[in-house]
């Protein structure tokens, strides 16, 4: 991340956490933004300013992404999720909205199956609950492992065109519209800098990610999907939805992050949403 004004690092027990921190009104709903996996907080360079001026706004680099360095054997979904609340612990932000992309909604749900008292609201974009939520074909894809796959391809063709190949086929597999020219260029460099033992360790927290812990929630949400998502993202979203009980879906022009293909709109949606939920709260459990 680079240096700015309102970069800083927090220590939590554990783990130093690289963010963006800056603030809004004092009495506005603090916001936390957690980005998707192999990229960091530089998603949300285009949207932070704008969200700021409205509430404190938080965006770190996840656990082993970005300059939140950790070791990978430690890369989780559950552990992401223990970061965040530690993290807003650290910054005595008792509540807040928390609003994730794919893996960064994954962390999201997390927190509040963790923490529902401290999630006020939640906006879970392009996100799925899992890589497949048959507990067969998940052994199955556990036991493959991403390193089956990403760690002869690192060796053969490097990190950042394995990252590139890798949107290539997926442009192929889900329609050119699902990776937008943002997306590939954060994805890319992500796959570049990052550490290769970090990829692996996330693309595997993701594999072994467990559906069955979404629980319903007071807590209000929004779900984000693009116009170009995959099925499986879109069923899923209608389950969260399903399971969450105070959930509405909005799409997006745009790919697997929304946030990046159409970040005017998304802005609109977070702004919305949070400004309807400060004026009209919902009872908490």
């Amino acid at each position: 991340m680079e240096a700015g004004p309102y970069s800083r690092v927090v220590e939590t027990p554990g783990l130093s956490i690289a963010c963006r921190d800056a603030g809004g009104p004092p009495g506005a709903l603090p916001l936390l933004l957690l980005h998707g996996a192999v990229q960091t907080a530089r998603i949300w360079d285009g949207q932070f300013e704008a969200l700021a001026r409205h509430r404190r706004v938080v965006a770190p680099d996840l656990r082993g992404h970005g300059e939140t360095a950790a070791d990978p054997a430690t890369i989780s979904v559950e552990r992401m999720a223990r970061d965040g609340l530690a993290l807003l612990d650290a910054l005595s932000i008792e509540r807040a909205a928390v609003c994730g992309v794919s893996l960064g909604g994954m962390v999201a749900l997390e927190m509040a199956a963790l923490a529902p008292r401290r999630v006020e609201a939640l906006i879970v974009a392009n996100t799925p609950l899992a890589l497949s939520l048959s507990p067969r074909l998940r052994a199955a894809l556990e036991a493959l492992g991403p390193q089956r796959v990403l760690k002869p391809a690192f060796a053969l063709l490097g990190r950042r065109r394995t990252g590139a190949l890798g949107l290539a086929a997926a442009r192929h597999l889900f329609g050119k519209g699902w990776v937008g020219p943002e997306t590939e260029r954060h994805f890319v460099a992500g796959f570049g800098s990052m550490d290769e033992a970090a990829i692996l360790s996330t693309y595997a927290a993701i594999v072994a990610a467990d559906p069955a812990r979404l629980l319903p929630l007071a807590a209000p949400c929004v779900i984000v999907l693009g116009t170009h998502e995959t099925g499986l993202v879109r069923r899923h979203a209608a389950l969260i939805a399903e399971r969450l009980g105070h959930a509405r879906i909005v799409t997006l022009e745009g790919g697997h992050v929304t946030s990046l293909d159409s970040p005017d709109a998304f802005i609109a949606v977070v702004e919305a949403f949070l400004a309807s939920e400060e004026a009209h709260p919902s009872p908490q459990i």
